[in-house]
C-alpha cells in the first residue's frame, strides 16, 4: 500500500472543467482513498491505496482533460495510514 502527496501547478482551474470531481471519480474507480483541494491553479492531493492503483491515478492526472495544463507537480510519498474511507473534495 502507498501514500503519495501531491502539489501540481498549472492551468487547473480552467471553467467548466470539474478537476476536483475528476480525480475523485478516477480515485474511486481505481480503489484510491484520500483526499484534494484546489487553491487558484494550485491542486493539493493526499492519495492512499494499493501502489499500482497510486501509480496509474499520478499517470492520469495530467491527461485528465485536454483543457488542463500542468506545468509542475511535485510528489512525495509518505508512509501509508489507511487513515482515509472514500475520496473527499476539501474547500479551499
Amino acid at each position: 500500500m502507498k501514500r503519495i502527496v501531491v502539489r501540481a501547478r498549472g492551468e487547473l482551474n480552467v471553467p467548466g472543467v470539474p478537476i476536483l470531481r475528476i480525480l475523485k471519480g478516477e480515485a474511486l474507480r481505481n480503489s484510491v482513498t484520500g483526499e484534494a483541494r484546489l487553491e487558484g491553479d494550485t491542486l493539493y492531493a493526499v492519495l492512499e491505496g494499493p501502489d499500482e492503483s497510486v501509480e496509474r491515478l499520478l499517470k492520469f492526472l495530467p491527461m485528465a482533460s485536454p483543457a488542463i495544463k500542468i506545468r509542475e507537480m511535485q510528489i512525495r510519498e509518505e508512509d501509508y495510514t489507511g487513515k482515509y474511507h472514500g475520496f473527499k473534495i476539501t474547500p479551499s
